[in-house]
């Protein structure tokens, strides 16, 4: 067996390998061998027809076969010899295969980047404050207070700002009507959807119909009616108040929580988990971000368009579960379009970092550790953990949860090394 080497894209080989058809000739000799004894020949006993006639009624079966059997056995014997370590599978590709000839073909391999390691250990990286205030938790009592706001009927007095009021009301650009809503909720606000109409709303009376002029937005669209006049009619069907309940204990029970002051040590105890969470997450940022733009290393593009499918694959998963129809999934891919591949050609970078790092600080998964996260999600979804290796390995997805705590604990190893800046609480 002869084989050539060339390098053709970044992290790409090509291997011209050319077999001697000696060698393709005693694999005919073993596949005729193999079917001479159940070989069924019409006009012969079966195991009796002669090799000419297995060869008349067998060759497109047998060059299937020996050429099936050649392509693997010669391409795995070519990269053993090379010390060759693809990644994926080989692309094949100008095969030219004959009965007493010699078989010659290519196969295009991906292969793992070389590099050298910079620096890993010290990296710089700064903490999140992980403090929660007393503002913060009177933003999330007041959260919750909104979602018990009673809307109470007015009748004795003209629209407020900040009433709200359910109404019909259209508007119009010359003879060209824009917009029209029959019944509809609008808070009486300056954030409403156009500059000055809480001016012109305040003051109405209670089934009183108003019509007015409003200069629409220069950024307004469509833009052919930005910066022109628009005529408004608006009938004030109901006038309602906002009113927010008394934070005290009887709000809390309402919230099935003994007082005021238990409800806000609760929140403040959720808030310093969520903070916890978030900087920790967002120390991990800060390393797999420092690794990816000091070694920007080529890496094999097949895993990366791949990875690109997968990530796409996964949005298009998420929009569907939030209810979002073909065509606004389409808009939003669009929107986001580029993320997709530079986010996927960033994982395959620092994949091949960490694997490095694992081996440079003999970094493995061992079975306790391994079996300690298949005991987490067994908990976590009130399970046997017998049940959930079954499930996982029914799915194929042992080797994802396997990579998980290989990650997470190469990640562990980098933040335990690196430079950390607390930063200054509020």
């Amino acid at each position: 067996m002869k084989i050539k080497i060339k390098n053709s894209q970044t992290c790409q080989k090509t291997l011209e390998i050319e077999v001697p058809k000696e060698t393709v000739n005693e694999e005919f000799d073993r596949y005729y061998k193999s079917i001479s004894s159940a070989a069924n020949v019409p006009g012969f006993r079966k195991g009796k027809a002669p090799r000419a006639m297995l060869e008349e009624h067998f060759a497109d079966k047998a060059s299937d076969k020996v050429l099936t059997n050649l392509l693997n056995d010669t391409y795995h014997k070519a990269i053993e010899k090379e010390n060759i370590k693809p990644v994926g599978m080989p692309e094949i590709a100008e095969v030219k295969f004959k009965k007493d000839e010699n078989l010659t073909f290519q196969a295009i391999i991906d292969i793992q980047p070389t590099f050298t390691l910079k620096d890993y250990k010290n990296i710089a990286i700064k903490k999140q404050s992980e403090e929660v205030t007393d503002e913060d938790v009177d933003k999330v009592v007041g959260y919750l207070s909104e979602r018990y706001a009673q809307y109470l009927p007015i009748e004795d007095r003209s629209v407020k700002i900040d009433d709200y009021i359910i109404c019909d009301y259209k508007y119009s650009v010359g003879e060209k009507e824009l917009d029209k809503k029959e019944h509809s909720w609008l808070c009486v606000s300056k954030d409403m959807f156009l500059p000055e109409l809480a001016q012109k709303i305040e003051g109405a009376k209670l089934n009183e119909e108003k019509t007015f002029e409003i200069v629409l937005p220069k950024k307004f669209k469509p833009d052919e009616f930005a910066g022109k006049k628009a005529n408004f009619k608006l009938l004030v069907k109901e006038i309602k108040e906002k009113k927010l309940p008394d934070l005290n204990d009887d709000f809390a029970k309402m919230l099935r929580v003994e007082s005021i002051d238990k409800l806000k040590e609760q929140i403040k105890d959720d808030l310093v988990k969520e903070k916890q969470m978030q900087a920790k997450q967002d120390l991990r940022a800060q390393i797999i971000n420092h690794l990816e733009k000091s070694m920007p290393i080529d890496v094999p593009m097949s895993l990366v368009e791949k990875r690109e499918k997968l990530l796409r694959e996964s949005a298009v998963q998420k929009m569907k579960q939030q209810g979002l129809n073909d065509q606004q999934i389409e808009i939003e891919q669009k929107k986001i379009d580029d993320m997709f591949s530079k986010e996927a050609l960033k994982q395959v970078r620092v994949f091949f970092i960490l694997e490095n790092i694992a081996l440079a600080e003999k970094i493995k998964v061992e079975q306790e550790e391994f079996d300690s996260r298949i005991s987490e999600i067994a908990a976590s979804y009130n399970q046997k953990k017998e049940e959930v290796l079954k499930y996982l390995s029914e799915k194929n997805l042992l080797e994802n949860i396997h990579w998980e705590v290989w990650e997470e604990k190469i990640i562990a190893f980098l933040l335990d090394n690196a430079k950390v800046n607390e930063a200054s609480s509020k």
